[in-house]
Formats: structure tokens, sequence, C-alpha cells
């Protein structure tokens, strides 16, 4: 029942995906019992990311008119100051949602951010508000805890 509450939250969240964001920087938003966080580049491709504390975390690349991550099914990996996050929209396992905490505590303090697409696209993402906007994964504030 989790997992289908965290794919309904994926399709309804995918299509308010597209408006979302700040270009050039971190955003965050709140609505409906769930934190949503975008970072934009000037070109208006996009990561984003939605959490509540009773399901899976969302996560999710718009590159042009594509998008990547679990909702639709199609894969990329996330690139923080060099380290590899392989797959990072797989987060419905212990593995998988682990991979995406230390990813997201590494965005906070990173120097570079990249997302690479399973077609092979490879996009700088924007940095700037990162360690302001996503609280620490240890902080009370922090939303991602349906897991």
């Amino acid at each position: 029942m989790k997992h289908v509450l965290g794919l309904c939250l994926g399709l309804l969240l995918s299509s308010q995906v597209m408006a979302f964001g700040e270009t050039g920087r971190w955003s965050s938003s709140w609505g409906q019992g769930t934190s949503e966080y975008a970072t934009v580049d000037a070109q208006h491709n996009q990561l984003y990311i939605a959490c509540n504390e009773t399901d899976s975390p969302m996560i999710s690349l718009k590159v042009g008119n594509k998008e990547y991550g679990a909702l639709p099914a199609k894969e990329f990996s996330l690139i923080v100051d060099g380290e590899v996050f392989d797959n990072i929209g797989n987060t419905g396992s212990r593995v998988g949602n682990q991979n995406f905490v230390r990813a997201w505590d590494k965005i906070r303090k990173a120097k570079s951010l990249e997302a690479k697409t399973a077609d092979g696209k490879l996009i700088k993402l924007p940095l700037t508000g990162a360690a302001k906007v996503l609280p620490a994964s240890r902080s009370k504030d922090f939303p991602c805890t349906g897991f």
C-alpha cells in the first residue's frame, strides 16, 4: 500500500514539476503535506525532489521535454563532487533510501552537481542556496522521513 501511495504521489507531482523552481538556484515549497525542492539551470532543466512523512522520496530530472526518474521509469544518476549516485530515483528500498540521503547531504556542501541520463545527456545543475534550502538529514526539519 505504501508503494502504491508513493506512485500516486509521483504521478500527481510529476505534472507540477514543470512549473516549480527558480532559475540558477535551489528553491523550496510546501503544500498538502509534501515538501518540494528544485534546482533549475538556465536552459530550464530541473532536478526536483518531493518528500513527506509517509512515502519514499520522489526525485526526478527534467531535461528539455524529457523526464527521468522513478515515474516515468527512465533512470538517471547524480554526480556530486565527482561521486556517482546511480539510479538515484530508485528510493523504494533501504539501499535506495540510504543512497538518496547520502546524496542529499553531499549536495548541501557540494562544489559541483551534475545529472547524467540513461541516454547519455550530462547536465550541470546549480548549487546556489542548496545548504540553506535543503535541511540536514539529521535535523528535525528533514522532511524525507517516509521510508
